[in-house]
């Protein structure tokens, strides 16, 4: 009697992959090297995760033998290997450019867009993590969310909100370190009571923190 697959094993490596996304491990592989290629510099394992999956353009575990492959193959060095794999930092050879230039047109437009888009979100919002400041501290009735919008000289904007439950707090931690310029605009605006000159409260635009 024929033993049947159960259906978990043959989803294994696939989970997670929306439609149009890659499934095949050479796919990923190519996908990475373009990645690397078009954003020009090392990516941590963190970061390319974060920026292919956020997309479900990949399965995890294909990403992570796909980047252990390239790295024994040669298409990529890394960097603190030894340590904790989401720290290891993955750069770009002369091979893997190449592989990058001639073989990434063989993936759909799409997905090399999206990862590209995906990419630079991710590290430019990293970077305005790692410039701008927000910790939550426990008080004796709730918590205190301390922001803080750094600049060279003079922080720009330092602002204290209590919040009744820590998910409240880490709520609107993630909020302004999602977009600190508009939490900025929108208490110069009040305080001032000059509206026009601040502007809509939008949204932030990814170019305008560049």
């Amino acid at each position: 009697m024929r033993k049947e697959v159960p259906v978990l094993d043959l989803n294994a490596f696939t989970a997670g992959v929306e439609p149009g996304g890659l499934t095949h491990g050479y796919e990923i592989k190519i996908l990475v090297c373009y990645l690397l290629e078009q954003i020009g510099t090392g990516m941590t394992f963190t970061q390319i995760s974060d920026a292919l999956l956020h997309r479900s353009l990949v399965n995890y575990f294909e990403l992570a033998n796909a980047l252990s492959d390239l790295a024994e193959s040669g298409h990529l060095t890394c960097e603190d290997c030894a340590g904790r794999q989401e720290d290891t930092i993955y750069r770009l050879t002369d091979l893997g450019r190449q592989t990058a230039i001639t073989f990434s047109g063989t993936l759909p437009a799409s997905v090399r867009e999206k990862a590209v888009k995906s990419a630079k979100h991710q590290l430019l919002r990293r970077k305005i993590e790692s410039s701008n400041h927000a910790s939550i501290r426990k008080t004796e009735d709730g918590y205190i969310v301390d922001m803080t919008i750094c600049d060279i000289g003079s922080d720009l904007l330092s602002l204290s909100l209590f919040m009744p439950t820590e998910q409240e707090a880490d709520q609107v931690r993630q909020h302004f370190l999602s977009d600190p310029l508009l939490t900025y605009k929108g208490v110069l605006a009040l305080l001032t009571g000059d509206l026009q000159t601040v502007g809509q409260l939008i949204p932030t635009k990814d170019e305008d923190y560049q």
